[in-house]
């Protein structure tokens, strides 16, 4: 059976694919889970989506004689998780950085100066989508981010993450400027 779906997903049938979903989920969602758990279930369930997409892309690289599917599965479960680990790692990392960052430079009291404001904003229109829709949405229009992570169909983490860059842009400009 698992031979039949293995040439399946090679032919990019569907089926293939819900028969390896079916069959590990649950143990690849272990995996991660134990991997990147304490991050959150969001991070837990894109990673799982993301081994399966990973899986179903990289299906050529899986040689029966080097070993069973489930530890081709397994393996990319454990590399992608650990990916995923180092990248929230690094987010979180970028998040006490912002925060000192609001602690010297206040965008808020900048933009109290006309001319600070109107720099701002040829910054701001300068950025690329989705950064500027994000940028916006967040401190012109005051969505939370979570709102704009599940408007997107992204995650929190990769918002905060367009903001921050966004932020430093900003920042660069209005140390040059002063």
């Amino acid at each position: 059976m698992e031979k039949r779906m293995i040439k399946k997903i090679k032919r990019k049938d569907p089926k293939g694919l819900d028969y390896i979903i079916n069959t590990y989920s649950s143990k690849v969602y272990f995996l991660v889970n134990k991997i990147i758990g304490f991050y959150g279930k969001e991070e837990v369930e894109e990673c799982v989506s993301d081994v399966f997409y990973k899986v179903w892309e990289s299906i050529n690289e899986f040689d029966e004689k080097r070993g069973d599917f489930s530890k081709f599965i397994y393996m990319k479960t454990k590399y992608l998780a650990l990916d995923y680990k180092r990248r929230l790692e690094k987010s979180k990392l970028h998040n006490n950085l912002e925060k000192d960052i609001s602690n010297d430079i206040s965008i808020e009291h900048i933009a109290l100066d006309r001319e600070s404001s109107e720099e701002i904003v040829k910054v701001i229109n300068s950025f690329k989508e989705p950064d500027k829709t994000y940028f916006y949405l967040k401190y012109f229009m005051y969505y939370k981010i979570d709102d704009i992570a599940t408007k997107y169909k992204t995650t929190r983490a990769s918002v905060e993450n367009r903001l921050y860059r966004c932020r430093l842009k900003i920042k660069e400009m209005l140390e040059r400027r002063y």
